[in-house]
């Protein structure tokens, strides 16, 4: 280790780390910087989602893409908005909104899909969470269980009245979050047989007693990461499942919870012109 090298270490606290870059200033994931992104931005899992999400925009731009995380940017009725897609499960959220915030992002709508638990809420349907079960894991490398997993009140509300506008129906409801697809869903590993331990046939049962209305693998973590950032978080999801009828489809439900969550944004970003929501937050 060199003089200069130890010299700066002294200096650090052993319980610090430096933010990684991707040697041009930008973040090591995303590779965006602050200016990249307006302050606006709405979170799909999937990259190819943000090309979905991103049609009914002007001025469209590809800002960066590496690995899981596809950034784009553009203009919706006058309102600058982004779009960076997420990947799979909270671990790789909390990378993507620790960047975005970095950059200067403060508002966050997460745009998924999800599996209904209730025999009411039927493939295509909406669900907009108010609150989530913590299961995501990554969550509680940042704080204490008992911290909940709740939707910023102002992004509730403005998913509630974009869904209200463009005249789609909507269940409200306390999703499920869980880091796995598989066995933490209540799915078996093989139909054929092998690893099939006997809780995950309780599962879903026992969730839909707790009035449960959906799992899913992202909001949970990202709406405690997002408001431990000062963050308001929110998510609209598509049900593209019914745990209860094993059924499987679409039927139009991914596209309009991306127009839903392009509409609130708008009008956040109008609420917050207006002084009707206040941006920021004491922690």
């Amino acid at each position: 280790m060199s003089e200069e090298t130890r010299q700066k270490f002294d200096r650090r606290s052993p319980n610090k780390a430096s933010a990684p870059e991707d040697g041009e200033g930008g973040s090591v994931h995303l590779r965006i910087r602050a200016g990249d992104v307006p302050p606006y931005a709405i979170l799909p899992g999937d990259p190819a989602r943000t090309l979905l999400i991103s049609r009914d925009w002007n001025d469209v731009r590809e800002v960066a893409y590496n690995r899981e995380f596809r950034t784009v940017t553009g203009v919706y009725e006058g309102v600058p908005i982004a779009c960076a897609s997420t990947g799979i499960g909270a671990a790789s959220s909390e990378i993507c909104i620790h960047e975005l915030h970095a950059a200067g992002v403060h508002t966050c709508v997460r745009v998924g899909t999800t599996g209904s638990i209730r025999l009411d809420i039927g493939i295509g349907d909406l669900i907009i969470p108010y609150a989530c079960v913590r299961r995501d894991g990554t969550s509680d490398a940042y704080i204490e269980p008992e911290y909940p997993a709740a939707a910023h009140p102002h992004v509730l509300m403005a998913l509630m009245q974009a869904c209200a506008n463009l005249g789609y129906e909507y269940h409200l409801g306390v999703g499920y979050t869980t880091s796995s697809f598989y066995i933490g869903q209540g799915r078996p590993i093989a139909e054929d047989g092998g690893y099939d331990p006997s809780f995950i046939k309780s599962l879903i049962p026992d969730l839909m007693q707790t009035g449960v209305t959906n799992i899913e693998m992202e909001a949970a973590g990202q709406f405690v990461v997002g408001a431990l950032h000062g963050m308001k978080m929110g998510a609209i999801l598509a049900v593209v499942a019914n745990r209860v009828t094993d059924e499987w489809g679409d039927k139009g439900g991914e596209e309009k919870a991306c127009r839903a969550a392009t509409e609130a944004v708008r009008l956040l970003s109008a609420w917050d012109k207006e002084g009707r929501a206040n941006v920021s937050f004491d922690l």
